[in-house]
Order: C-alpha cells, then sequence, then structure tokens
C-alpha cells in the first residue's frame, strides 16, 4: 500500500477519533466502502505499539494503513491454530504484534457497515478464504512462471511457508519502505530461511512510472513471465486504481504472465470497478481467460461463508493470464 494512501488516511484521524462507527448520510463513499477515510483511522487509537515495529526502535514508524498488515497477519494466526485449518502459517502470531487482534474485532464492530449485519467474524473468514485461494492459485497454476511479483505484500509470509515458492528465481516483495523495514527486521531476527530469494522494493503506488523503475532496478525482467498478486491495494489507490493496473499489466507484465486481482465491484467510485470495466481494461492490456470470483461463490468459501447469507460482490478476485500477441483490434477500440 502506498505512502499516499497512508497519508490520506491520516489527514481524518481528528474526525475519526470524535465520531462513532457509524457513517454519516452525505458520505461519499456510501455505505459499505468506508476503508480509507473513516474506518481506518480508528486503528491509530488502538493501545500500544506492536512489538513487531518495536524491532526497530522507538523511531519506527507505520502509517495507519501499513498497519492493517498486522491486523490481517492476526487473522491468519487465528485460521493457523486451528485444527481444521485451511494453511499453516507459523509467522503470522508473531507478526500480528500486540495490537493486530484488536484491529480486527474492531473491524468487526462495524460489519454492519460493510454488509455482513450479525456477522462480526467477517473480515477474519475473508483474510482466511483468500489466503487460501491465492495459495491455491499459486501451487497449482505458476509451475512454469520463474517469478513472483507481489504489490502491496504488506507482511506477508508465503516466500516462507508455501513450497511452490522453490521454482521462482525471486520473489519482489513491494510495499512501503516502512512496512519493508518491518519484515526485513523481522525474518532477520528470527532467521528465517525463505524458499527463493525475496527482494523487498519500496515505492509509491500513486507515483507514476516509480513501480516500474524500481522493479527494473531490483532485477525483475520484464521479458519473462510472473505472477502478479494485487493484494488489498486498489481499493486504497482510488483514482490512481486505473493507472496502477495500466503500468502494473502493461509492458512489465510478459506473455504467459498470470494477474491474481483482488478488487471491489461496487458501489462504483474511484478504485471500483464493474466486472465488465475491469474486463475491457484487461482486454485491452492483452490478458486473456479472465475468471471472477465473489467472497461466498463456490471458489471463494472453503465451508467457511456464513450460511445462508448471499455472496458478496465487494469483495472479489479476478484472475486472468496474459496472452502470447497484442490485444485484439476490438479491444483496443474500447
Amino acid at each position: 500500500m502506498s505512502n499516499t494512501a497512508g497519508s490520506m488516511a491520516v489527514t481524518n484521524l481528528e474526525e475519526a477519533e470524535t465520531s462513532d462507527l457509524s457513517l454519516r448520510s452525505n458520505d461519499t463513499l456510501g455505505d459499505r466502502h468506508i476503508w480509507s477515510r473513516l474506518w481506518f483511522p480508528h486503528f491509530a487509537s488502538c493501545p500500544g505499539h506492536s512489538k513487531v515495529v518495536n524491532l526497530l526502535g522507538e523511531n519506527a514508524e507505520v502509517s495507519v494503513v501499513g498497519r492493517t498488515a498486522f491486523m490481517v497477519a492476526a487473522e491468519r494466526a487465528l485460521e493457523a491454530e486451528r485444527k481444521d485449518a485451511l494453511f499453516e502459517d507459523p509467522f503470522a502470531k508473531a507478526l500480528s504484534g500486540s495490537d493486530g487482534l484488536t484491529m480486527s474485532d474492531r473491524l468487526g464492530e462495524a460489519a454492519s457497515q460493510f454488509g455482513f449485519d450479525g456477522w462480526p467474524e467477517f473480515h477474519k473468514v475473508w483474510t482466511v478464504v483468500r489466503t487460501k485461494f491465492i495459495d491455491d492459485l499459486i501451487s497449482r497454476d505458476t509451475a512454469e512462471i520463474p517469478q513472483m511479483v507481489n504489490l502491496g505484500a504488506g507482511v506477508d509470509t508465503r516466500p516462507y511457508r508455501l513450497d511452490a515458492y522453490k521454482q521462482f528465481k525471486a520473489s519482489y516483495e513491494v510495499d512501503t519502505a516502512e512496512v519493508n523495514a518491518v519484515k526485513t527486521a523481522f525474518f532477520s531476527h528470527n532467521r528465517a530461511t525463505s524458499l527463493c530469494p525475496v527482494v523487498n522494493v519500496s515505492a509509491d503506488f500513486c507515483q507514476a512510472g516509480m513501480l516500474s523503475e524500481k522493479l527494473t532496478e531490483a532485477g525483475f525482467d520484464s521479458q519473462a513471465s510472473a505472477v502478479f498478486l494485487i493484494e488489498g491495494v486498489l481499493d486504497f489507490l482510488e483514482e490512481q486504481a486505473e493507472p496502477f493496473l495500466t503500468e502494473v499489466l502493461g509492458p512489465l507484465a510478459a506473455p504467459g504472465s498470470l494477474a491474481i486481482i483482488n478488487y471491489a465491484i461496487g458501489p462504483q467510485r474511484p478504485g471500483t470497478f464493474t466486472s465488465t470495466k475491469l474486463k475491457q481494461l484487461l482486454e485491452g492490456l492483452g490478458w486473456q481467460n479472465l475468471q471472477i470470483s465473489v467472497f461466498g461463490d463456490e471458489r471463494l468459501n472453503y465451508g467457511r461463508y456464513k450460511e445462508g447469507l448471499a455472496p458478496s460482490e465487494d469483495w472479489a478476485f479476478a484472475t486472468c493470464v496474459k496472452g502470447a500477441v497484442g490485444p485484439t483490434p476490438e479491444a483496443q477500440e474500447q
């Protein structure tokens, strides 16, 4: 997640600290998508600082948006402790620090504002389902792909726990410098051994051209296929979401690449996409075989979705493959 997104979230901290979790009727984000301007600033009032951050000393600074990585780690840790866990993550509990679970619980208090009335565990389940979904895709569909690009990587642990990473020549983990510093310190402190070379790349996704420049400097090969994982990013980028996708999935992506894109379908505002709009954008960049899955459908469920609740299109994934040839004339015209 970009520094710009983090700064945007902190801007409204004073307002958020003096309000409750209810939305105002004139909120421009609609009644569900309140991530970056209303809800996340509340995380700044969570007690204490993460023990993970403290690895860097008292002066370590991680933005409000960056701290959501610790929340997601806490949610993965809860799953990993279950007897019927869908995945293993031996690092998640330590990475959640002292406030990750508190952040998750507070998000659950706002469940109705995200369309999950009476289901405070909704985000914990969403994290589990999306983690398993991505793990399965990488394990099953990447045998011929030599490199990984994880955009908005947070404190993802896949390079240290998922066997499929053994095939990658490198995994480029892209996030803010602050989050990368925490992650580097953590894995170094714990003497963790990655299953492939891990290259942490710091970039602001809202600055045009920076990502391409930083990836190239880090050794990324734009002539070789790659897995592009975009998880928990687009909704924060707002107006920059489409330019970001165009930069990442355009010339940087060689034929045979796989894209795994987590996105919000609606209500429509900057940072969200209808299925038709996303399809047109991706086809215009030469991507094919688009599949869309939503939270609670057959692919994004794993028996964890609340029984009787309709699938939620606000929480979705798109997967597609970069074609061997350029986009069709029809796609270019669109």
